[in-house]
């Protein structure tokens, strides 16, 4: 055979082989999703009731759990995957903060309207702040003397109606200063970028956002979300000046410019939604549901957003954590089904 002829017949042959495999690539390929589970955490058998927030110790390996209708806050080694240490004595544990500057864990009660700390080695407490109606939610700052600390601030919202206050305080737990709101805040995220002192607080009572200045100790701006009601969890894009909020009346992703107040867009969401989380890393948004599924949200850029999946976990798991550094979202689930309390946990994809 000629060689011309043989060249022909190669390439030939090699259309016919490669024709399957493009007809195979032409066919719609399976998309991976954005989490994969890869543990499940138990929790003692005994466990009942709604889980609130939780927190990490990236450092220790640790994660601690708030036990709203158990009473407890559960410590789980994250590398053994099964419960370290339970601390008793709650009535509405709501949150669970580890400060890693002090090694304490804060604990807030709304029922019990207290605060305690406890050393994050022995677990024993340290000291308890009462008085405090409806104690909820808990952030920690890293070491920024703006708000108040340069070893660290811990913030908590709290009260009922006009009792109502934003308590910074150090990493230690001592009291620097309050901000007065005119309703429970609900949820509240902070604001570090350069020169800023704000905290934007969720006033889900009266429908509005309020701005808050840790410098000016005062709500500084009100901002009115129209169209959503029932705004429960946020999250906050510093880089682009985006504040996330998660409606329930209708079920949606609320963005607002920072800057303005204005709402920018908004994308059909799960249904009652607890927490909320923005992952820089992969430009993301992660909502918990108690409808059973964790919603993931894609930020194509600062104004443009799409649900792209909806990952199955256990009705009732509205509550999560979204930990960056160890590139996990915990997401806690309540006895269903006859299936005992666990800690689903994923692990972000790229």
């Amino acid at each position: 055979m000629k060689l011309s002829n043989l060249l022909k017949s190669v390439i030939f042959l090699a259309g016919l082989c490669w024709l399957p495999l493009a007809r195979a690539q032409d066919k719609p390929q399976p998309q991976s999703q954005p989490l994969k589970l890869v543990q499940k955490i138990p929790l003692p058998r005994s466990f009942q009731g709604r889980i609130d927030h939780q927190s990490v110790d990236v450092k220790g390996n640790r994660y601690f759990l708030s036990g709203l209708g158990n009473g407890t806050v559960e410590v789980i080694d994250l590398t053994a995957g099964k419960v370290l240490h339970t601390i008793p004595g709650f009535s509405m544990a709501q949150a669970s903060l580890y400060v890693p500057d002090t090694n304490l864990i804060f604990v807030a009660d709304g029922e019990l309207n207290f605060l305690n700390i406890y050393d994050g080695t022995t677990y024993a407490l340290v000291r308890s702040m009462t008085d405090l109606e409806n104690a909820d939610n808990l952030r920690y700052v890293p070491g920024n003397p703006r708000y108040g600390g340069a070893g660290g601030t811990v913030m908590l919202g709290y009260g009922e109606g006009a009792t109502s206050a934003l308590r910074v305080m150090s990493a230690s737990g001592k009291p620097l200063s309050e901000i007065l709101l005119e309703a429970h805040p609900e949820s509240f995220q902070v604001d570090t970028t350069p020169g800023s002192f704000r905290v934007f607080v969720n006033i889900n009572e009266l429908g509005y956002i309020a701005v808050a200045d840790t410098n000016h100790r005062r709500v500084m701006d009100k901002w009115q979300v129209p169209g959503f009601k029932a705004l429960f969890p946020m999250a906050f894009d510093e880089k682009d000046q985006r504040l996330f909020i998660a409606s329930r009346n209708p079920p949606a992703l609320v963005v607002l410019d920072s800057k303005s107040g204005k709402v920018v867009t908004s994308v059909e969401a799960p249904d009652g939604s607890d927490d909320l989380w923005y992952d820089a890393a992969h430009k993301r948004i992660y909502m918990s549901a108690v409808e059973g599924v964790v919603g993931v949200f894609e930020q194509r850029d600062a104004d443009h957003y799409a649900l792209v999946a909806k990952i199955p976990s256990v009705p009732g798991s509205a509550t999560s954590y979204f930990a960056p550094a160890l590139n996990r979202l915990f997401v806690p689930a309540p006895p269903f089904g006859g299936q005992p309390a666990q800690v689903l946990v994923y692990e972000v994809q790229p």
